[in-house]
């Protein structure tokens, strides 16, 4: 019989659903919250694959046959290599390892329409997702005011290799987009003076910080401050698991955000 589903959102009423069998790539911090919260998609980790833990390092004893999505959330240098794997393999691929983005371009030229399912993210946390709608929103009106200067600041643990984070990045975007005075975002000022038409977007490294990310816009007479901060990452891993129930019953090359306010209306 398929598992009972404990729906994502408690408002929503219990339903059946069809077990999803996961595939985890990277069982560090991310992959144990998201197998930990599996069951929000009646999500069963059927295999594991990290190179870093030896009872998980092998692919050899893997049945890619009794997969239906793997969650890919590993390190920037081996991203690229294991999300072509997963899709040379046909299985949908969601993928929150950033810093190898620039190398999306060569995988969209793989991508067969028939075959292959990717999300690819720079933060799947449900909140961040809703904040970028916030920051749009935010920018377009503050524009139309012609009275604000515009700031970006984030902050991680230590560990984290990339910097400025991907969030920041998508955040730096947003707000370009939105944004006629500014072209450009400095993430590292390295002693110049801004220009008219340039931002700053810092980061800091410290502690066990699971991430901080804050726009603000600054007057004369005022200051307007937009903030995200994770309290742990058990929201990314329900954005994943969101993402995986997409993947598993649709097609396409996606980025999370633009498909985000399908998976919870």
């Amino acid at each position: 019989m398929p598992k009972t589903e404990v729906i994502l959102f408690p408002t929503q009423n219990v339903v059946k659903k069809t077990t999803i069998n996961l595939f985890l790539v990277g069982f560090g911090k991310m992959g144990k919250i998201i197998s930990e919260n599996a069951h929000y998609i009646t999500g069963d980790i059927v295999a594991i694959y990290d190179p870093n833990i030896p009872e998980y390092c092998s692919l050899d004893r893997i049945d890619f046959d009794n997969i239906d999505v793997a969650i890919e959330f590993t390190h920037p240098e081996s991203g690229y290599d294991n999300v072509k794997m997963l899709l040379d393999l046909n299985i949908p691929v969601v993928t929150g390892t950033t810093g190898w983005f620039h190398r999306v371009k060569e995988l969209e030229r793989l991508y067969n329409p028939e075959k292959h399912s990717l999300i690819y993210g720079a933060n799947f946390s449900i909140g961040m997702n809703l904040m970028y709608k916030i920051v749009e929103e935010s920018a377009k009106l503050i524009n139309n005011t012609n009275l604000y200067d515009v700031y970006g600041f984030e902050s991680h643990h230590r560990g984290k290799i990339d910097s400025p984070s991907g969030t920041a990045k998508v955040l730096a975007d947003i707000i370009l987009e939105n944004n006629s005075s500014k072209d450009k975002a400095i993430y590292d000022l390295n002693n110049k003076t801004l220009k008219a038409n340039e931002f700053s977007f810092s980061s800091i490294r410290a502690g066990n910080i699971v991430g901080y990310h804050e726009i603000g816009f600054d007057s004369d007479f005022d200051e307007i401050k937009l903030v995200h901060n994770a309290k742990n990452r058990r929201g990314f891993a329900l954005g994943a698991l969101m993402a995986a129930k997409y993947a598993k019953e649709n097609k396409g090359f996606l980025n999370f955000k633009d498909i985000f306010r399908y998976l919870y209306t």
